[in-house]
């Protein structure tokens, strides 16, 4: 089995690399991210996706690894009480098999309401085929030496989760990052390379936390009937209405919609032009296909 994207919307977006890791002994990488890439989310940190990830457990390779980042620029053991996890939140995980551009399974991680502090929370975590099971959050501390991580595993399934605060694995430096594309835009075919390297490679993201969702599920769970490709998308969901009570009660009603996803790494961050990103969030992988975004 290997992984790619999605097969259309790799022709939409050919001139990016993808990110994709195969199912073989020295998996190719592609390192890029997608925080705070339009404005909605931005204004939405709890469904704001940082990062995907997608590879191979390396202690077991009957199993496969879905990670996904989302609020990002929490302060290292200083704000314990923003790790909260959102409750209307749907963190969901989409998997396509068949090669339509359509997502064919899904791995739905939902969480308990929470206070953060020295208090976790609970996931409900739905795997493919409606296997469904319960697992604690690892809480957050303000020590110098953070909790050990708690892992959980599904005795049904062979499933693994895990939910909590971790360091944000991207690095980049924004700054020099987004003055070269500016430069790529007033310039086009002739950026100026040195705003990369100018501010001495700082890294943005250097001591910021993020929440980290992980489920490790058996790779069958996400094999297709026929062939071997599988493609990733993430994405942050809230029902269509949400309505605060006086009492600080949020009433949710509707269907899902999407506010972040992510899939091919920093499309929307940097080939969507600005006006649009709310618009591609809000969109789906089969509209990426069509070349709604071409």
């Amino acid at each position: 089995m290997r992984c790619s994207s999605f097969e259309k919307a790799r022709r939409v977006c050919a001139l990016l690399a993808v990110f994709t890791l195969l199912f073989a002994a020295v998996p190719p990488m592609m390192r890029a991210a997608d925080h705070a890439d339009a404005p909605l989310a931005a204004q939405d940190q709890g469904a704001d996706i940082g990062d995907v990830y997608l590879f191979l457990d390396p202690n077991d390779n009957t199993k496969v690894v879905l990670i996904m980042s989302t609020q990002g620029f929490i302060v290292s053991g200083e704000h314990f009480g923003m790790s909260i996890f959102d409750p209307n939140i749907r963190y969901r995980f989409e998997i396509e098999n068949t090669g339509d551009a359509k997502p064919d399974a899904f791995v739905d991680v939902t969480y308990s309401k929470g206070v953060g502090r020295l208090t976790g929370q609970t996931a409900t975590i739905e795997l493919p085929g409606g296997k469904r099971f319960t697992a604690p959050t690892t809480v957050a501390t303000q020590e110098y030496k953070p909790n050990e991580p708690v892992v959980t595993t599904d005795p049904a399934t062979g499933a693994r989760f895990f939910a909590g605060v971790s360091d944000d694995p991207f690095f980049l430096d924004d700054t020099g990052a987004n003055r070269f594309i500016a430069s790529s835009i007033m310039n086009p075919g002739h950026p100026n390379k040195a705003l990369l390297s100018e501010r001495g490679g700082r890294d943005t993201y250097a001591g910021f936390n993020t929440l980290i969702t992980a489920v490790s599920v058996p790779a069958e769970m996400l094999r297709g009937k026929s062939g071997s490709v599988i493609g990733i998308n993430a994405v942050t969901q809230r029902h269509r209405t949400q309505t605060i009570g006086n009492n600080g009660e949020v009433q949710v009603s509707g269907d899902w919609v999407t506010v972040d996803r992510d899939g091919n790494p920093i499309v929307n961050n940097g080939l969507v032009p600005a006006a649009r990103k709310d618009e591609y969030n809000a969109a789906s992988t089969e509209d990426d296909a069509k070349g709604r975004f071409q």
